[in-house]
């Protein structure tokens, strides 16, 4: 997330520089001779990037020759890249990073390329498949950036000579196979892209393999990065046309890349990734026949490969690939690879199309229900029930009876739940963060219901202030939250996004928006009951008569996260209502939206087993249903869900038998309301 204040991504944003500190030789030695001789580290030499007291990052240090310093380098960046050297480090002394070294004047590399680099680092780091950032400091010659320590890149985990030197080589490869490194690392560019950006230096070293479940026991144990960004350029939607220049790795480029008068396009990385998605498979596959070893599909001649990539009759361009398909999954990835190949960019398909492509649909399910160690709950459901407010013409009745429908259909889903009864912005935001220090090892999936008022991604709280949903979300994410990762994590949010109504035939008219401008709760519920003469539903009042204007969306942290909103993986948020419209709420049986969601639950899950012996509906099917059930109560309300999953969502009843529905095994720091 963005720091308060913190600059947009703009081309040419100045480097934000240390404070110069006067510094005594005495307390710098001091300081150093603390990290030297700390029990815990003192057979690691450490020395500090930079002089001064305030600073956080020191490099490991290999010993001296002819009085210079060496340091240890990280293996998955060949030393030949000495123009950026990068190091194995730490970060205030005991979180170990990976620092990058720039010499902007002999490397080549400019100030604007430093500051893009630097703001693409900060702004975007929330993304799973996303290098994380931790801070940069510099001295008189040098910048240093330091980001997260991966095992290997993908280049190491493939590469044969390196076989027996990469630590859980086998495991990375067993774990992640070649479906769902290419998975993560299109996800990780999609955001980029989804950010208005062109990375332009896609190759095999720029993406990084990361332990982030060191317990083990997940199923998702280690997450691709990508990382890079020295050559990544922003896309101006204001203009018609904007050069990309010449750049990309020698090799790893477009058939466009080196003409400085093509304009800058998304589908230049598409192409690039298209052979990355080669070199993995080649190395992965099945097929004994492709000899196990990663192969760029214009040929290992790295000194012949780019005049290939730009001769349009190559054999590639005629869907003769090197790569050779053993089975129905990998032929329908070749189709996709000769598709991202294609040698003009308008054939290409986008990063969004590609992910959507059959051979990433999921093909199993999220491991929910533990069948084997019933003290193991499938989830935890959190229900944040917003009925009172301060101002009480605010209130929301009937919103008690969503709260008590929610509670009672996840319990019979085997979920403990808890719930929050009318809390103010801070305790909204404090207990979302206590619930994201909890362990979920023993839950396979986290639900969390935010019942109130809303404009977009915000609700209303006790207090008359709204707190921005994405943001809550974020708490969530692999950083925040490990035990979590891999797992489910369900947003139902039910509040209104606007004040836009539907109508039989569109939104709706003028006449019809004037009327909500009458002053009290009364008038509004005439109005409700006389654009729904249709039914003999009483509605209350909209779940909310706000309308913002930009400044103050900006004010709520609302208008950043609209432009850029990324996602995040494993995480389906479903809303109420579209953007910009509202929802209905019954005032005395509770909102359309969610008495449909849990009447709708409990019909397809309520037995063991489906009563004809098939698979129970994965969720997002689920939802479909519930769009249905909404219809046939109120014909003027449209759900929307979001879905970044690698698997599908399936749950199940359980019998009091199987799990102690009274209990509950939370070891969450939050408690209930």
């Amino acid at each position: 997330m963005a720091e308060k204040g913190r600059r947009t991504l703009e081309e040419g944003a100045p480097l934000i520089k240390q404070p110069k500190e006067t510094t005594s030789i005495g307390s710098i030695m001091f300081q150093f001779y603390l990290v030297l001789f700390d029990n815990t580290y003192r057979e690691e030499i450490r020395e500090p990037v930079r002089q001064g007291h305030d600073c956080k990052l020191f490099c490991i240090c290999t010993g001296k020759e002819n009085n210079v310093s060496k340091y240890l380098y990280i293996s998955h960046f060949p030393k030949k890249e000495n123009k950026r050297p990068i190091y194995k480090g730490y970060y205030n002394c005991d979180v170990p990073v990976a620092i990058v070294r720039i010499d902007p004047i002999h490397s080549g590399t400019t100030k604007t390329e430093i500051d893009r680099e630097l703001l693409i680092l900060k702004e975007l780091e929330l993304h799973e498949n996303f290098i994380r950032y931790f801070i940069h400091e510099e001295n008189e010659n040098f910048v240093f950036i330091a980001t997260e320590l991966c095992l290997c890149s993908v280049a190491d985990l493939l590469d044969p000579a390196l076989e027996g030197k990469i630590p859980m080589a086998d495991k990375i490869r067993e774990e992640l196979r070649a479906k769902e490194i290419l998975r993560q690392a299109t996800n990780g560019l999609n955001y980029l892209h989804q950010n208005n950006f062109v990375h332009r230096n896609i190759k095999p070293n720029n993406f990084l393999i990361k332990e982030i479940n060191k317990t083990g026991n997940s199923t998702c144990r280690f997450a691709v990065k990508i990382t890079d960004f020295r050559l990544t350029r922003k896309l101006d939607l204001h203009k018609s046309s904007q050069s990309s220049g010449s750049a990309a790795s020698e090799g790893w480029e477009a058939p466009e890349s080196r003409k400085k008068e093509e304009d800058l396009n998304p589908k230049m990385d598409v192409f690039i990734l298209g052979c990355f998605y080669h070199y993995v498979l080649i190395a992965l596959s099945k097929n004994e026949v492709n000899k196990r070893k990663p192969r760029h599909p214009f040929g290992d001649d790295e000194f012949l490969r780019p005049r290939y990539i730009t001769q349009e009759n190559y054999s590639v361009y005629k869907g003769q690939l090197p790569f050779v398909p053993s089975d129905t999954e990998e032929e329908r990835v070749v189709e996709l690879m000769k598709k991202m190949l294609e040698f003009k960019e308008k054939d290409r398909p986008t990063l969004q199309e590609i992910l959507e492509n059959s051979y990433f649909k999921p093909c199993e399910d999220y491991k929910i229900y533990d069948n084997e160690d019933k003290t193991k709950k499938p989830g935890l459901c959190v229900i944040f029930n917003q009925k009172i407010f301060k101002d009480s013409n605010q209130n929301r009745e009937g919103s008690d009876q969503d709260r008590d429908a929610l509670n009672v259909t996840f319990n019979g889903l085997g979920f403990d739940t808890k719930v929050h009864e009318n809390l103010a912005s801070f305790d909204v935001k404090n207990e979302i963060e206590n619930l994201a220090k909890g362990d979920f090892n023993d839950y396979g999936c986290l639900i969390v219901c935010f019942l109130s008022h809303g404009i977009e991604n915000a609700i209303l709280c006790y207090d008359g202030r709204h707190v921005n949903t994405n943001e809550l979300k974020y708490k969530f994410s692999l950083g925040n939250c490990p035990s979590l990762y891999g797992k489910p994590k369900i947003f139902i949010i039910q509040a209104c996004q606007g004040y836009l109504e539907q109508s039989q035939t569109g939104i709706l008219s003028g006449k019809q928006r004037r009327r909500r401008s009458l002053p009290n709760l009364q008038d509004l519920h005439l109005i409700d009951q006389q654009e729904s003469s249709g039914s003999t539903v009483q509605l209350t009042n909209k779940d909310t008569k706000h309308t913002y204007e930009i400044e103050e969306l900006k004010k709520l942290k609302i208008w950043d996260y609209a432009k850029k909103n990324p996602p995040l993986m494993d995480f389906l948020t479903i809303n109420a209502t579209l953007p910009g419209f509202v929802s209905y709420r019954h005032i005395y049986y509770g909102t359309f939206f969610v008495q449909a969601l849990c009447k709708t639950l409990d019909e397809e899950y309520s037995g063991k087993k489906p009563v004809d012996g098939t698979n129970h509906m994965d969720l997002e099917g689920v939802l479909r249903r519930v769009q249905l059930n909404i219809n046939r109560i109120y014909p003027r309300q449209t759900l929307l869900w979001e879905a970044c999953l690698s698997k599908y969502i399936r749950f199940r009843g359980v019998e009091t038998k199987d799990i102690d529905l009274t209990s509950s095994n939370w070891k969450g720091d939050s408690v209930s309301s």
